[in-house]
């Protein structure tokens, strides 16, 4: 089957995010025997007009829409992605007859709420490399879509959507790796973008508010290393991409199969920097000098909070202890890390916020901290429940709009108070740093001078830059 699958994320704050969950449905469609044309709107100067002549080009059977994601969780300053999304959708609803699939984390965090809006034929729930492939032969085929897991249809004219569960995908190395050549990766890595790699999937751990177990399941599939070197190593060959990603919702747990991913990057000594997402869960300073060898430029530390009620409150598997663990190893190793803090959870007060302030400098330096406030509510979390509770959510509250939970304490002139407590420490930043002028100044520079992470002299900006206020 033909089929023109079109990449719809256009984000580009604070740098454009390259589509890898795309790239793997590519991927499989291709090895069972679909024709597959990419269209990656990301970089798109004009992406309505891109996609309608790629639909004027091309004898399409079907197109697919990757979704990455629903909104920008930005309590601050919101911004849906749906408009966007729908225009693309009324533009091949215009030029093109043929059936319209749905998928991507941003689909799979509210397939209803999607397929009611936009009137798609089907949707592919979470993972998308069996189901994909499946759904194109019986459309090709002519055959019905009932019985597949993970694919959600909704006739028109039938307002109950039948909603199959997703079966995960056991062994990750059986699966094509993403396919890269598809993507022009230059444009990406020339604003500040990455290659993303995974090295696995799920997530057991329980943070009240994530959606991670819900798309990838709650356990871990491991990536076989050498396979995740393999991939880095056949996109880095011949080309000048060197800045890689690791996606993964923590790179550094399970703790033995960092290292030994570690291990076969150190061993190949390819070229290449990379950066990953990590918690203080089982980082010590073997972890850390293990990823300073093998090439990694740069730790983000997803901690949210750092108090011991807060991070009972947010279902961390951390305590204060192991991050300070963390942080003097990262730091002992020579990795630039940064931090990030997501304020305004249940029973959140302003004196959390500043013990949270006064634990982190008795640790080592980060080169930044990011203070953000509110927290996304997703259908399924614990947040919901918590919400729901606390009469924050309605009875059957139509969470595809966002709602956000803010502490009750924290409500009143909370960015004016957080700029406050963030001003007082160079490495801070806080909501209204980002907003300005500055910021985005900032940011423009480090673009050009091709600064990896964007992160790394946030501390001197801030010494210099930022107006020291109490």
């Amino acid at each position: 089957m033909k089929v023109l699958l079109v990449a719809t994320n256009r984000e580009r704050s604070p740098y454009p995010v390259a589509p890898l969950g795309a790239l793997c449905a590519a991927a499989a469609a291709r090895a069972a025997g679909h024709e597959i044309d990419f269209l990656d709107l990301g970089m798109a100067r004009s992406p309505l007009r891109a996609l309608q002549s790629k639909l004027q080009a091309g004898s399409f059977q079907a197109v697919a829409f990757g979704i990455r994601n629903l909104d920008n969780c930005w309590a601050f300053m919101p911004r849906s992605y749906f408009q966007e999304v729908r225009s693309l959708a009324e533009t091949v609803r215009h030029s093109f007859k043929g059936p319209l699939i749905l998928g991507g984390s941003g689909f799979s965090v509210a397939p209803i709420g999607w397929m009611r809006r936009l009137e798609a034929d089907c949707g592919v729930i979470g993972e998308g490399e069996r189901a994909f492939p499946e759904v194109l032969t019986r459309l090709e085929a002519g055959r019905s879509l009932d019985g597949i897991d993970g694919v959600i249809t909704a006739p028109r004219g039938d307002s109950a959507a039948r909603v199959l569960p997703t079966r995960a995908v056991e062994r990750l190395g059986d699966l094509p790796p993403p396919a890269h050549d598809l993507c022009r990766y230059a444009p990406y890595l020339r604003w500040g973008g990455f290659v993303g790699v995974q090295t696995k999937r799920g997530c057991p751990l329980g943070c009240v508010y994530c959606v991670y177990p819900r798309l990838e399941g709650r356990r871990y599939r491991l990536r076989p290393p050498d396979d995740v070197v393999r991939e880095i190593e056949t996109v880095a060959v011949g080309s000048r991409l060197r800045h890689f990603f690791f996606v993964d919702s923590v790179f550094n747990d399970p703790r033995a199969h960092a290292l030994a991913v570690c291990a076969a990057l150190e061993r190949r000594k390819l070229p290449v920097r990379w950066n990953a997402f990590c918690n203080p869960l089982g980082f010590d300073a073997e972890v850390a000098r293990a990823m300073a060898q093998a090439g990694c430029a740069g730790v983000e530390f997803g901690l949210d909070v750092a108090t011991p009620r807060m991070l009972a409150a947010l279902g961390k598997p951390f305590g204060q202890e192991e991050i300070r663990i963390a942080l003097r190893a990262a730091r002992d190793a020579g990795l630039p890390f940064a931090i990030y803090l997501l304020f305004g959870g249940p029973g959140e007060t302003w004196a959390d916020v500043r013990d949270t302030q006064a634990f982190l400098d008795e640790c080592a330096p980060a080169n930044a901290v990011f203070a953000t406030f509110g927290i996304r509510i997703y259908e399924g979390t614990p947040m919901a429940g918590i919400a729901a509770r606390e009469g924050t959510l309605s009875p059957g509250q139509d969470l595809f709009e966002p709602v956000y939970y803010l502490s009750p304490e924290l409500a009143d002139h909370t960015e004016e108070k957080l700029d406050r407590i963030a001003r007082r420490r160079p490495e801070w930043s806080s909501p209204m740093d980002w907003r300005g002028p500055v910021a985005r100044w900032g940011q423009k520079v480090t673009v050009l001078l091709n600064v990896r992470p964007q992160w790394k002299y946030m501390r001197g900006y801030g010494g210099y830059m930022r107006r020291r206020t109490v």
